[in-house]
């Protein structure tokens, strides 16, 4: 694997590749997130154990590079790719276009070994059920799926509600359809709560791990960062590791 600086070098150097519209998302999405990418891909190794990977909602394509570049082949699936044409050709990243939402997923069934499925569950407004249902349908028997998703329970989020501001901004979240292309957060859910999705769509829930967003605007909330390291269980993300039978 190269060094992460170096690809990290090389993918900063890219994000300008993305549509115009969305340049500034893709970079500020970078700057926020490369701490949870490490994370992330640390996750991935720890439960790849061979064959095919399925990445669902791929959209900045920053996850997908950094598994191409550590080794992994990887199918990635999103929305609107068009939108990061350029990056996409030229890092030569195998990319399907599907609107996991409204159509089936351009599989056979029990194609993949491992499927990724981070920071997306939480974007779905019309039907999470049947999307988790054709997760499960090309997920091989004894794969594994990765579900990683914001805390509803999570420290920032609490404080908010004490201060009368709720879970999140409805509507910056839905303006980012206009502005972007896709939906922002629809709603944020708890452990239990998507356990019991998966539970009743085709996987088995089998591990729970709660892991924190840490970027620069977090480092403000030491109270809060200090209880998330008390309590983990109110840490900013959680991920749900599950099997198919």
């Amino acid at each position: 694997m190269d060094n992460i600086q170096d690809i990290y070098a090389d993918l900063e150097k890219d994000l300008p590749l993305a549509e115009a519209k969305i340049r500034t998302w893709s970079k500020n999405y970078f700057e926020g997130n490369k701490n949870r990418y490490l994370s992330d891909l640390a996750f991935v190794k720890k439960f790849y154990t061979g064959g095919k990977i399925l990445e669902i909602g791929s959209a900045p394509f920053h996850f997908t590079y950094l598994m191409k570049r550590s080794g992994l082949a990887v199918t990635a699936i999103d929305l609107a790719p068009q939108r990061f044409e350029k990056f996409i050709q030229k890092h030569q990243l195998e990319v399907l276009a599907c609107n996991i939402e409204q159509e089936p997923l351009p599989f056979e069934e029990e194609t993949f070994d491992l499927i990724v499925f981070f920071e997306v569950f939480e974007h779905l407004r019309i039907n999470p059920i049947n999307t988790l249902k054709e997760i499960s349908r090309v997920l091989k028997s004894g794969g594994t799926l990765l579900l990683q998703t914001p805390n509803l329970y999570n420290a920032m989020r609490i404080k908010g509600m004490i201060r009368g501001q709720g879970f999140d901004d409805p509507y910056k979240e839905f303006s980012k359809l206009e502005r972007f292309g896709h939906m922002g957060h629809t709603r944020v859910y708890t452990v239990n709560q998507v356990k019991e999705f998966l539970q009743k769509t085709g996987t088995t829930p089998k591990q729970v791990f709660y892991t924190s967003k840490k970027n620069e605007r977090l480092k403000k909330y030491y109270a809060t960062n200090f209880l998330a390291k008390l309590f983990p269980k109110i840490r900013t993300h959680f991920l749900i590791v599950a099997d198919k039978k």
